[in-house]
């Protein structure tokens, strides 16, 4: 073994017991670290223990400055189900958004467990196609029936920081099923450029109200409403082709 490849080794040894030390269980407490994609700590996050057996009888914490909590259920005979959830300020609206565990299974009280969690999209079901952050419907304008959403492709560019500081990168995506139109999951809040192509033809595309007072256009930007009274701020967009309609 040469040496780039043993420090290699050595390094990606060091980086897991570091992260497994990062949160070492605790017999008779619920312990667990709160980080971003990146790695780095949440702090003020709320940490929801809910006993499983009895309702809306749940034990609530939040994570320090390192994204950690601990919970003491030494003298709690319970199983407990343990939820994240984060604040994130956008606009005048704050959105909780729930967090995906490293480990979805409840815990025994007495013993206790780690629950770690991670800011990241939420995987989307056929079950749940909305994910755990904004998301962005599109419809084919009325009387379109020539636009076929299965085969329409979406790019969102993000116009200044995101709602969680990020800046966020170009991304183009394909329209998803779900009950409550063709929809786009799991988008970080904040002001996108949008732009639409079917088969790789651009369509026009505006934000979709009513009555629309929004002109079609060959891109649409702005950011997330509070809608069809929807609690959390999406985006709700219609497509047309090109010169089509009024």
């Amino acid at each position: 073994m040469n040496k780039i490849t043993l420090a290699a080794v050595l390094t990606t040894t060091l980086l897991a017991s570091a992260a497994s030390a990062a949160t070492p269980a605790q017999k008779g407490f619920i312990t667990g670290t709160v980080v971003n994609e990146k790695g780095q700590p949440l702090p003020g996050v709320e940490i929801d223990v809910d006993n499983t057996l009895s309702y809306d009888s749940s034990l609530v914490t939040y994570t320090d400055a390192q994204g950690r909590y601990k919970v003491d259920v030494r003298k709690l005979p319970f199983t407990f189900q343990v939820y994240a959830k984060l604040k994130i300020k956008y606009g005048d609206t704050t959105v909780k958004v729930e967090l995906v565990p490293n480990n979805p299974d409840a815990v025994a009280g007495v013993a206790g467990g780690v629950r770690d969690f991670v800011l990241k999209p939420k995987p989307v079901t056929s079950e749940d196609p909305y994910g755990n952050l904004a998301c962005v419907f599109v419809e084919r304008g009325i009387g379109e029936y020539d636009v076929d959403t299965a085969q329409v492709q979406v790019t969102l560019t993000p116009v200044g920081k995101l709602a969680d500081g990020s800046a966020g990168t170009a991304r183009t995506f394909k329209l998803l099923p779900s009950g409550s139109g063709p929809v786009i999951p799991n988008i970080m809040w904040g002001t996108y450029k949008v732009t639409a192509t079917l088969n790789g033809k651009p369509l026009e595309i505006r934000r979709r109200t009513s009555p629309n007072t929004f002109q079609w256009s060959t891109s649409f930007t702005g950011g997330f409403v509070r809608d069809y009274n929807i609690n959390q701020p999406n985006m709700y967009l219609e497509v047309r082709l090109p010169g089509s309609g009024n």
